[in-house]
């Protein structure tokens, strides 16, 4: 009896912090809205992605669940989330969504400041036995290394719980949201089996004047890329670790450094085959999608 006891009251502290820590990182996507409101797009993207995070959880979590007293104010200034989570996807994971607020507020050049206010976001979000969090484990910071004062790039790892919830979220970024570089190589590998698929392979190797660099967000310690993104994008690293295939930040920060910068040396596609591989998964993500009877209506957030 005390075993079940005390996994029953585990089990009631993980449901608490999902509510719990859903409303304190929007409350933060709100403060930090006032001090720049021209940002509320980020907000409203927070919000569309954690009602469907919380839509497709077991047990389910509503709006009103998670915001309590404070929906209809919320429902007001931000009224498409609380319709549209219900049937249209999310492209991005909450702290996606932070880490862009972030940003926007300091700079892209302030990589110091940035990394300062992701770490105390990310503490303060931290409590033992906290199962859901919404925070990233690491940032990326992507940029051209030949020329000074050159753009950065920032890219958070996935910030959601659950294997199929990432899983998700993979497919919807390789399909959507990523640039095809990024999405190409991170579809050459099976998202179940983690090998490679036999007709399609781009990975590809970074170029030598690129830094791409991972943190972690509680340390801002420097990170080796993991062998996932070794695989991937030639990142030369040390560890053995194979993490789902675009589970990491640097998916995110390499996939905006290619959409913000030329390079010459991009591979040759065959769009058929590729095509192939987009049915392949995105028949995968609905197949996904119906299995927690979630009706897609096909279309993606937009957020305003």
């Amino acid at each position: 009896m005390d075993a079940k006891q005390q996994k029953a009251e585990e089990f009631l502290l993980a449901e608490a912090s999902f509510i719990k820590n859903a409303f304190r990182i929007i409350d933060v996507m709100i403060k930090l809205c006032k001090v720049k409101p021209g940002c509320k797009v980020h907000v409203d993207e927070i919000l569309h992605s954690i009602f469907f995070l919380g839509f497709i959880h077991k047990p389910q979590q509503t709006p009103k669940d998670i915001l309590g007293e404070l929906m209809p104010k919320v429902e007001e200034t931000f009224p498409r989330p609380f319709v549209s989570y219900k049937f249209e996807l999310p492209k991005r994971t909450p702290f996606s969504s932070v880490l862009d607020m972030v940003v926007s507020l300091h700079g892209p050049d302030n990589e110091i400041d940035i990394l300062k206010t992701l770490q105390k976001i990310a503490i303060d979000m931290s409590e033992p036995k906290m199962k859901y969090q919404f925070t990233s484990s690491t940032i990326c910071v992507s940029q051209r290394k030949e020329v000074q004062g050159t753009n950065r790039y920032y890219g958070a790892s996935m910030s959601c719980n659950g294997r199929q919830e990432g899983q998700i979220m993979v497919a919807v970024s390789c399909l959507r949201t990523w640039n095809c570089r990024v999405s190409n190589a991170v579809m050459t590998y099976d998202p179940i089996t983690k090998e490679k698929r036999n007709n399609f392979d781009h990975t590809f190797t970074l170029p030598t004047n690129v830094r791409c660099q991972a943190f972690n967000v509680k340390t801002r310690n420097e990170m080796s890329p993991c062998k996932s993104c070794h695989n991937l994008f030639g990142l030369e690293t040390t560890e053995t670790n194979i993490w789902p295939y675009g589970n990491c930040a640097e998916a995110e920060s390499l996939s905006k450094l290619f959409n913000g910068e030329t390079f010459d040396d991009a591979q040759v596609v065959n769009d058929e085959v590729r095509m192939q591989v987009i049915q392949s998964v995105s028949t995968d993500l609905q197949r996904k999608l119906r299995s927690i009877k979630y009706e897609w209506n096909g279309n993606y957030y937009i957020p305003q």
